[in-house]
């Protein structure tokens, strides 16, 4: 059963690897603006509600960006944790998530959508999906060029959370 989750895992790994190349070689985001924006940056999540939790360090890239509206593709690693009043289930998770924020100045109003690829520690959770989806509104402070601080706080399946980061 074991050597099953290994597989699992390192088929997720594999997804994960693709969609990333995927992201960052598809889209043309090194032309040339008018406004130097900074298309990357990295940061710490972390959420929890009283049943469900999660934390992930994240790389994040600009696709799409104007003046009012930015999209911007995220993958991560960390842990998750959910429970029912008699069983803990928790293991390894890699969100991958699009990002979209609206707002202008530093101030953004930001939703996720994405999907948490998860694996187990224990061999009893082997009836939950590995999949669980991502869903989250929140505030966003960034300054206007994109450099600097990243500072989010959000709201949603992954529970209450906060952020912190640094775009280059």
């Amino acid at each position: 059963m074991e050597t099953m989750q290994k597989e699992r895992f390192k088929y997720i790994i594999r997804y994960l690897t693709i969609c990333f190349i995927f992201l960052c070689s598809s889209f043309n985001t090194n032309g040339q603006d008018t406004i130097k924006y900074t298309k990357n940056s990295i940061f710490l999540d972390g959420s929890l509600l009283v049943y469900i939790g999660m934390y992930s360090i994240n790389f994040e890239r600009a696709i799409f960006l104007t003046d009012h509206f930015k999209m911007l593709g995220s993958v991560g690693v960390g842990e998750w944790y959910f429970t029912t009043l008699s069983k803990w289930h928790y293991g390894y998770s890699m969100p991958l998530c699009l990002n979209l924020l609206i707002g202008s100045g530093n101030n953004y109003f930001e939703t996720d959508l994405g999907m948490r690829f998860t694996s187990f520690n224990k061999q009893s959770d082997k009836d939950i999906s590995p999949l669980f989806p991502i869903l989250n509104l929140g505030y966003r402070y960034q300054r206007l060029n994109g450099k600097g601080l990243i500072f989010r706080s959000f709201i949603g399946l992954s529970g209450i959370g906060i952020g912190v980061g640094k775009a280059f």
